[in-house]
């Protein structure tokens, strides 16, 4: 498991360095709350986002999320939710997400590698049109034990399942801090990458996180 996680973490940073090759770049913040209500297996879930670009200085987008899910065991968990997207980065465009979503994970010693799975079904009300998006993400973390600190590197790519294009991908490094009753936050570095011919095509981001569970 351990020489697996390392692996993986190899992975994880060449493709960050690999994107740090990009020399057209923005910076931008994404900051959020959310609440996930335990049920026992089953939970609830909600989540607010904002999202900002141009060197912080406008927002790029923001959503609200609202869903649940199941705890199938302890490796597998599976959720469904809704999303509503204001984007003013492209004219105040909006749109309502139907997202199906699974993880698994694999745990040992204070190691995590988590793979998760996210199919996308949006839909533009103002252009009458639906998109198709797949997201795979990996993620792998560790805890020490007796320590707040849940230092993690993560990597997500998007593909446009209409297109079978490449999207964009994101490059993560950070960390959750426990504080203790269910509350949490998380601090994160990311690389997010675009993949489109026009400057800029890359953006550097901090991230701030809220969790409460409860």
């Amino acid at each position: 498991m351990k020489k697996l996680f390392l692996s993986i973490l190899c992975a994880l940073s060449f493709c960050g360095a690999s994107a740090f090759a990009q020399n057209q770049s923005d910076f931008g913040t994404w900051s959020s709350i959310q609440f996930v209500k335990s049920l026992g297996a089953p939970y609830l879930m909600a989540r607010a986002e904002h999202r900002s670009f141009e060197n912080v200085g406008a927002t790029e987008c923001w959503f609200l999320m609202a869903g649940g899910g199941y705890n199938f065991n302890s490796w597998l968990k599976g959720d469904l939710s809704y999303e509503y997207w204001n984007i003013p980065s492209a004219g105040n465009m909006i749109q309502h997400k139907a997202v199906l979503c699974f993880t698994e994970t694999l745990k040992r010693d204070g190691l995590a590698l988590a793979l998760r799975e996210k199919y996308e079904l949006a839909y533009n009300p103002a252009a009458e049109s639906f998109s198709n998006t797949l997201r795979t993400r990996l993620r792998g973390q560790y805890k020490a034990p007796d320590s707040i600190f849940t230092p993690y590197l993560m990597y997500e790519f998007f593909t446009n399942l209409n297109t079978g294009k490449w999207v964009r991908s994101l490059h993560y490094a950070g960390t959750e801090i426990s504080l203790g009753g269910g509350h949490s936050l998380d601090f994160f570095y990311m690389f997010h990458l675009y993949n489109t011919p026009v400057a800029p095509n890359a953006c550097n981001l901090l991230g701030i996180g809220y969790t409460l569970v409860f």
